[in-house]
């Protein structure tokens, strides 16, 4: 997963003197700047139904109603207040 990382500061181009040529905002600029949110986008879980792979990791997990597990479970679980 990437995040999003800003490369060109475009509000700076703002405070410089009209004929600057560093004022003006090229195709190269929003390229970059494109490429970038497409990488963090594409790399993201999406929010209904995610895909995960390698270790998630949560801090508080809650989970109701029917829910399967596949594959081999390893450590200590509590399921409403019993430990096995």
């Amino acid at each position: 997963m990437a995040d999003y990382s800003k490369t060109t500061n475009f509000a700076v181009k703002d405070g410089l003197a009209s004929g600057t040529a560093a004022k003006k905002i090229v195709g190269s600029e929003f390229d970059v700047e494109f490429n970038n949110l497409q990488t963090a986008v594409a790399t993201k879980a999406d929010l209904i139904s995610p895909a995960f792979t390698g270790t998630a990791t949560a801090q508080s997990l809650t989970i109701s109603g029917t829910t399967t597990l596949a594959g081999t479970l390893s450590g200590t679980f509590t399921i409403d207040g019993g430990t096995f």
